[in-house]
C-alpha cells in the first residue's frame, strides 16, 4: 500500500585536514558528477558518486550508499577526495542506518500520531502495535499498516501520502466501531 522510507545519511564537515577547501556548490556540481570516482587522503578509492545535488552528493561505497555534504569534497592529485577511508564511510553508513532504524522503531508506539506527507497534517493516531505492523485509528477506521510505511519527520511520524491520496487509498476501508 505505502513505499517504504529510508533515512539519508548525511555528514557534514568531515574534510581531512589533506583536503584543500571545497569549490562553491555551483562549481562542485559541474566539477563532480555521476561516476567520478572519489578517494581518501592516500589515493585509495572511496567510491563512486552516484548523482549531485547541491548541497549534497550521494556515493556509493560499493556496500553503501550515502548523502554527504558537497562540503566535504576536496580536491586531491587523482580527483575528488573525502577525509574519510571506504571501511570509515561504510561504517558509519552502517551505524547511521541502525540508528535510523532504532529511532523509528521507538517512535511507532500506541498515541504516536501519523502525519500526511506534508508533515502537519494528522491522518491517526497509532492504536496496536505488533512486531511488523500497527493499526492506524482515523478516528472513522482502523486500518493495519506494516511498520515499512512510516518514517520520521520533524514533527514525528509521517506518510509519503498527501492526506487525499491516503483518504482515496483507504475509503473502502471498513469502518471502525466506537467505543463508548
Amino acid at each position: 500500500l505505502l513505499a517504504a522510507f529510508a533515512a539519508p545519511l548525511i555528514f557534514t564537515n568531515t574534510a581531512a585536514s589533506a583536503q584543500e577547501a571545497a569549490p562553491p556548490f555551483a562549481a562542485a556540481s559541474a566539477q563532480f558528477t555521476a561516476g567520478t570516482v572519489v578517494y581518501d587522503a592516500t589515493g585509495a578509492e572511496v567510491g563512486k558518486i552516484k548523482s549531485v545535488a547541491a548541497p549534497n552528493f550521494v556515493i556509493d561505497t560499493g556496500k553503501n550508499v550515502a548523502t554527504l555534504a558537497l562540503t566535504a569534497l576536496g580536491t586531491g592529485p587523482k580527483g575528488p577526495i573525502i577525509g574519510l577511508t571506504r571501511e570509515q564511510l561504510d561504517a558509519a553508513a552502517e551505524k547511521a542506518a541502525a540508528d535510523a532504524s532504532a529511532s523509528l522503531a521507538a517512535a511507532i508506539a500506541v498515541n504516536a500520531a501519523v502525519h500526511a506527507s506534508d508533515g502537519t497534517t494528522v491522518l491517526g493516531k497509532i492504536a496496536e502495535v505488533t512486531e511488523t505492523d500497527f493499526v492506524l485509528d482515523t478516528g472513522k477506521t482502523r486500518i493495519k499498516l506494516p511498520k515499512t510505511s512510516v518514517a520520521k519527520g520533524a514533527n514525528g511520524l509521517l506518510m509519503g501520502m498527501t492526506a487525499q491520496e491516503f483518504a482515496d487509498a483507504t475509503k473502502s476501508a471498513t469502518p471502525s466501531k466506537s467505543s463508548k
